[in-house]
C-alpha cells in the first residue's frame, strides 16, 4: 500500500527545491552578464559570491533589476522552506513510518 504521507512529503519538498532552484539560477544567469557591462568591481563579487553577489548587484540598480532581485529572493526563501521542511519533517515521518511497520 502507498503510504500517502510519504508520498506527500517527497512531493512538497521535490516541488519546493526544484522551483526555489530554478529561480535562483534564473536570477543568477540574469545578473551574472549584466554585471560585467558595468566594470569588474561589479561582476567580480557577483561571480565569486554566489548569493550575495547577485543580490547586491540587483540591489545597488534596483530600477533595472528589481525583477532579478525578487527572483533570487524569492529561490532562497524558497530552498531555505525546503531545507526547514526536511529536517523538521523528516524525523515525524519515520517515527510515523515506523509505527506503521509495526
Amino acid at each position: 500500500m502507498i503510504d500517502v504521507w510519504f508520498t506527500s512529503f517527497v512531493l512538497v519538498e521535490a516541488l519546493l527545491l526544484a522551483v526555489g532552484v530554478s529561480l535562483l539560477l534564473v536570477g543568477y544567469l540574469y545578473t551574472l552578464p549584466a554585471s560585467f557591462s558595468y566594470g569588474w568591481h561589479n561582476w567580480l563579487p557577483t561571480l565569486l559570491l554566489p548569493l550575495f553577489g547577485p543580490l547586491a548587484f540587483a540591489w545597488m540598480h534596483r530600477p533595472e533589476f528589481s525583477r532579478a532581485a525578487k527572483q533570487l529572493l524569492g529561490g532562497i526563501v524558497l530552498v531555505s522552506l525546503a531545507g526547514a521542511f526536511l529536517y523538521g519533517g523528516l524525523p515525524y515521518l519515520i517515527e510515523h513510518m515506523t509505527q506503521a511497520g509495526k
